[in-house]
């Protein structure tokens, strides 16, 4: 019963956090939701052995409609929260042209990533094939998740926020010179 409710949150959670930012933050990030769904489809559909889902509503073998639309989620969050990061370090608006947008996107990640799939786990939405994954770098303190875990979303972070950035504003009926200064 309890992942039943967690896939129902899963699921409703693309049009609240669009409403959320639509509301709060004056922002559209239907474009980022669904640039970052394009990545968690790639990502989803390329992994699927190295993860174990146990949610009910699936698109391919185990892998459920959730955690695909999970990641248009995260990549709105991450890009949102890296592109603040960036205004705030250095004090200007965010130049995607400028390499220590990168920087941004891996704290981007440290900061939502990470905890959205140390939730997500605990909450037994998935476990970690960890026989096929051969991890063995150990646990980070405090929070009980793998290493390898962080340094994945890291390596993701160093291209996914850019892709997100770059085909957002197609998704949006956006001009896509717009993004780029």
């Amino acid at each position: 019963m309890k992942l039943l409710i967690v896939e129902a949150v899963y699921l409703l959670q693309p049009p609240l956090v669009w409403w959320l930012f639509w509301r709060f933050a004056k922002r559209n990030v239907l474009g980022d939701m669904l640039a970052g769904i394009m990545i968690g489809a790639f990502n989803e559909f390329a992994t699927e052995p190295l993860w174990n889902y146990h949610l009910k509503i699936t698109i391919y073998k185990d892998t459920p409609l959730a955690a695909v639309l999970g990641w248009g989620v995260m990549f709105a969050l991450v890009v949102f929260v890296s592109e603040k990061i960036y205004e705030r370090l250095f004090r200007r608006p965010v130049n995607l042209r400028d390499p220590r947008v990168l920087l941004c996107d891996l704290l981007g990640a440290v900061i939502v990533a990470l905890p959205l799939e140390t939730f997500a786990m605990k909450l037994g939405a998935w476990d970690y094939n960890y026989e096929v994954l051969n991890w063995n770098w150990g646990t980070i303190p405090l929070i009980g998740m793998p290493w390898e875990a962080l340094f994945g979303y890291c390596l993701l972070m160093l291209v996914g926020p850019s892709f997100v950035r770059l085909w957002s504003p197609v998704f949006e009926g956006r001009d896509v010179e717009t993004v780029a200064p």
